[in-house]
C-alpha cells in the first residue's frame, strides 16, 4: 500500500481532529466513538502513569471531561503519516498560552482511522515554529 496516498492522510488528519473536537467539547460520547474498541489502548497524559486497557484509558477521560465544560484545547501543526494499517500524528496542543508536545497512533478498523494510542507530554519552551506563526507579519 503507499504511505503516501492524499486521501489517507485527509482521513487521518480527519480522525486525529475528531479527537481534539471530543477533547474540546468534553464529549464522552465522541471520545468514546474516537477510540479503538479493543482491550489494549494505551494512553500516558502529562503526569499520569500509563494506562494500558480500554477500561483504564475511558476511565481517565471520563475524569477529565467529567465537568462536561468546553475545554480549551486546540491542535497545533499536526503532521500525519499513515504506514499501512496504522497511522501516526505528531502535533502540538495548546491550552491558552501553554502547549504540550502530543502522538497520537491510530489503527484502520472497519474503513476508518480509530485511535489506539495518546501520549502528550510538556515542553521546556514554546516551540519556534509555533512562535513564529504567532508573530503578526509585516507587510
Amino acid at each position: 500500500m503507499n504511505e503516501n496516498v492524499p486521501a489517507d492522510i485527509a482521513a487521518l488528519e480527519f480522525a486525529n481532529e475528531a479527537f481534539y473536537q471530543a477533547f474540546a467539547a468534553a464529549d464522552m460520547a465522541a471520545m468514546e466513538a474516537v477510540w479503538a474498541d479493543r482491550p489494549n489502548i494505551f494512553c500516558s497524559h502529562p503526569g499520569w502513569a500509563p494506562l494500558t486497557s480500554r477500561d483504564e484509558v475511558m476511565a481517565s477521560w471520563r475524569d477529565i471531561l467529567g465537568a462536561g465544560k468546553p475545554i480549551p484545547v486546540g491542535c497545533r501543526l499536526p503532521r500525519a503519516s499513515p504506514f499501512g494499517e496504522t497511522g501516526l500524528v505528531c502535533c502540538f496542543e495548546q491550552f491558552g498560552n501553554q502547549f504540550l508536545v502530543a502522538t497520537n497512533l491510530f489503527l484502520r478498523d472497519g474503513g476508518r482511522w480509530r485511535m489506539i494510542h495518546h501520549h502528550a507530554g510538556p515542553l521546556a519552551r514554546v516551540p519556534e515554529e509555533l512562535a513564529a506563526a504567532e508573530r503578526p507579519s509585516k507587510h
